[in-house]
């Protein structure tokens, strides 16, 4: 029993010396794509799963990042016709990392940020103002090489758009994203 404790306590030592920067460089950049699920059902939409992408710069201070960036994920599309629309949000997104290794690293996220439903074509949905976008999640960081990093994360956000009539609704919505940072 003794034994176990002590190996265990080894491992997490190990763990927690290496986990002192989720990056060997202070800035980094970060594409990804992304599937998005929205949470609730619109009755006037087809509610599917939906392609989206984000971008973000990093500034790593160790186990702590902060990054800032863009998401754009189509969450909305009319059974018939042309007409979707587009969670188009800017965030800042502070990051903790919570386990590492020298191959990879457990985090959690959370994200706010401002955005708006942008409908195309734009004449066939109210006009919408921007609002509060508010979220969270987490993710593992898989080390390729000194300088690129393979990110596997998920977050549920939500954000409120507007409807016929002046009121709005929340909406909420699960991501998936899978990407690429470089350090630089």
């Amino acid at each position: 029993m003794f034994r176990s404790l002590l190996v265990a306590g080894l491992a997490l030592v190990g763990w927690a010396e290496s986990s002192a920067a989720q990056s060997l460089q202070r800035w980094s950049i970060q594409g990804s794509g992304a599937v998005v699920f929205p949470t609730a059902a619109e009755t006037d939409f087809q509610n599917e799963a939906r392609l989206g992408w984000e971008a973000q710069v990093r500034y790593t201070f160790s186990r702590f990042s902060l990054g800032a960036g863009y998401q754009r994920s189509t969450v909305y599309r009319f059974e018939t016709g042309d007409f979707s629309a587009a969670v188009s949000v800017g965030f800042l997104e502070p990051r903790y990392v919570l386990l590492a290794s020298t191959l990879a690293a457990l985090y959690v996220a959370g994200r706010a940020g401002v955005g708006q439903l942008v409908c195309s074509p734009a004449a066939d949905c109210v006009e919408q103002e921007i609002d509060v976008a508010l979220g969270g999640g987490g993710g593992i960081l898989l080390r390729l090489s000194r300088r690129v990093a393979m990110d596997i994360g998920s977050q549920y956000f939500s954000t409120r758009y507007d409807v016929a009539g002046g009121a709005k609704r929340r909406a909420g919505y699960v991501l998936a994203r899978l990407g690429l940072s470089i350090g630089l």
